[in-house]
C-alpha cells in the first residue's frame, strides 16, 4: 500500500486522469439508493432495451428454491404500482405500453409460479407468456455489472463521547428542493436541491468537505446519533439506511431522508487512481483497514465524494428491511436497484450472473453462477445507465459478505406480458 504522503503527492495528477474502473459496492457498497459508480455510463447508439427473438431467449430457471420471497417482492411491487397515477403509457424498448402493463406482467408471473410444477414447465410458460427485452448494457452488447448492497448494523449512541465521536445528521431545514417545472414545463420533472444564502441566492447545498471538515452543521442541533468512526458513517451514507444498535440494546432504523444532490464519487476509486491499492488487493475490509492505519487521510479522501446523505430515525420494521424507492420494504435477493430513466420502477426482471454465497456466520463459500427473477424496487446514486444493477442482500453477516463480494458481469432481462393478437 502507498504511504499517505505519497498518496497526497499523487492525488492532484491522478484525479485529473481518466476515470478508473467503477468498483462501487464491490468494495464500498452503494445505496438506494444510494442501494452502489463514478464514471458516466458508456455512450451507445443501441436502444437501452431490445426485444429478443424466440431463438435468443435465455433459459428461465431460478437458482433459489424458495418461492415465498419472490412472491413477497411481487406483491410489494404491485402495491407500489397501484399507487401510481397520471401516466397513461410506459415506454419499454421503443414500445409505448398502457401503464397497467407492469402490474399485469407481475400478476402473470404469479400465475405462472402457481402453475409450474417443474423447472422445465416454468421455462416453457415464461417463454410462452412474456415478451423479453434484454438490457443493452454498458457496451451495447448486453454487458451488465451486478453489485450488491445491504443494511449494515452499526453501534451508535444518542450522545457524543470519546467512543462515539462522529455524527449522522437529520435533513437540515435549510435544504431546499426547487421544482423547475413550475417555472417552465420545458424542464420536465427536473428538481434542483440547494440552499438560499443570506444574499438571497440559490446555491448548491454544502458538500461533504463543508459538513465534515469545516463543520458547517456542527452545533445546530441536527445530530441524530453518534457513531464510532468516520468509515461507519460513510458506509451508512453509501448504503442509504442501516440498523443502529444503542448501548441499551435498543435497535433503531436510520433511514434515508435526503441527500445534498452533489455528485457521487467512490472513495475506493480514489484509492485506485492514486495507487494506494490495486484492484486485485482491494476489498471492503482492506479499505477500512487502510483508513484505520492512515486516519490523517480520511477527511481528504472522503471529501472526494461530495455526496452527503441525511437520515431520520424510525422503529425497526417487522422484517428488519429498509424501504426502497417504491416506498415498500425491500426483499433480500429479490429486490434490485436500477436506473429508472432506462427501466421503470416496479418492472419484472430476470437476470443471470455470478454471485457470492455465504453461510449464516458470514463465511464466504465461493462464487457461483445463478439466475433469478427479481423486481425493480430501488434506485441508487451509482446505478446509472443500462449497464448497472445493484442487488439488495438484506441485513446480517450473510448479507454483508454477499454484498461486499458481489461484482460480476451478467445479463439483465425485463419481462412484459404478451399482448393479445390485434383485432382492430
Amino acid at each position: 500500500m502507498t504511504p499517505w504522503f505519497a498518496l497526497t503527492l499523487s492525488l492532484a495528477s491522478a484525479w485529473a486522469a481518466a476515470p478508473a474502473p467503477d468498483i462501487s459496492t464491490a468494495v464500498v457498497p452503494a445505496p438506494p439508493s444510494v442501494a452502489a459508480s463514478t464514471a458516466s455510463p458508456a455512450v451507445s447508439s443501441a436502444p437501452a432495451l431490445r426485444l429478443l427473438a424466440p431463438e435468443e431467449l435465455p433459459v428461465f430457471s431460478d437458482s433459489f428454491p424458495a418461492r415465498e420471497p419472490l412472491v413477497k417482492a411481487a406483491k410489494k411491487s404491485l402495491a407500489y404500482l397501484a399507487r401510481q397515477e397520471g401516466a397513461r403509457y410506459v415506454r419499454i424498448g421503443g414500445r409505448d405500453y398502457g401503464a397497467a402493463i407492469l402490474a399485469d406482467s407481475i400478476r402473470e408471473l404469479l400465475d405462472v409460479l402457481a402453475l409450474a410444477k417443474s423447472p422445465e414447465q416454468l421455462n416453457a410458460l415464461v417463454r410462452d407468456r412474456f415478451d423479453v427485452f434484454q438490457s443493452a448494457g454498458s457496451d451495447g452488447q448486453g454487458k451488465v455489472v451486478f453489485s450488491s448492497y445491504y443494511q449494515p448494523i452499526l453501534s451508535a449512541s444518542v450522545q457524543r463521547s470519546a467512543r462515539y465521536p462522529v455524527p449522522i445528521y437529520r435533513r437540515p431545514p435549510d435544504l431546499v428542493e426547487a421544482d423547475l417545472s413550475v417555472f417552465d414545463k420545458k424542464y420536465g420533472s427536473d428538481v434542483l436541491i440547494g440552499r438560499v444564502t443570506k444574499g438571497k441566492r440559490f446555491v448548491p447545498y454544502f458538500s461533504r468537505e463543508d459538513i465534515d471538515v469545516r463543520k458547517t452543521l456542527r452545533g445546530k442541533g441536527y445530530e441524530l446519533a453518534w457513531l464510532q468512526n468516520k468509515f461507519d458513517v460513510l458506509d451508512l451514507h453509501i448504503q442509504g439506511s442501516g440498523i443502529l444498535k444503542f448501548p441499551s440494546g435498543k435497535l433503531k432504523l436510520a433511514r434515508y431522508a435526503a441527500t445534498n444532490a452533489q455528485p457521487y464519487n467512490s472513495v475506493a476509486t480514489v484509492l485506485l487512481k492514486t495507487g494506494a491499492m490495486t484492484r486485485e488487493e482491494m476489498t471492503h475490509q482492506k479499505v477500512r483497514d487502510y483508513f484505520r492505519s492512515h486516519p490523517e487521510a480520511q477527511d481528504f479522501v472522503f471529501a472526494r465524494n461530495p455526496r452527503y446523505t441525511f437520515f431520520e430515525l424510525a422503529p425497526l420494521p417487522p422484517d428488519g428491511e429498509p424501504s426502497g424507492t417504491v416506498q415498500e420494504s425491500l426483499v433480500a435477493a429479490r429486490s434490485i436497484a436500477i436506473d429508472p430513466s432506462v427501466i421503470p420502477l416496479g418492472a419484472l426482471a430476470f437476470f443471470t450472473t455470478v454471485s457470492p454465497q455465504a453461510d449464516k456466520d458470514g463465511g464466504l463459500l465461493g462464487q457461483f453462477s445463478n439466475s433469478r427473477f427479481a423486481l425493480c424496487m430501488d434506485t441508487g446514486g451509482a446505478i446509472k445507465g443500462p449497464g448497472r444493477v445493484d442487488i439488495y442482500a438484506g441485513h446480517g453477516k450473510m448479507a454483508e459478505t454477499t454484498a461486499k463480494n458481489q461484482w460480476n458481469e451478467g445479463k439483465l432481462y425485463i419481462l412484459i406480458k404478451k399482448i393479445p393478437a390485434r383485432e382492430r
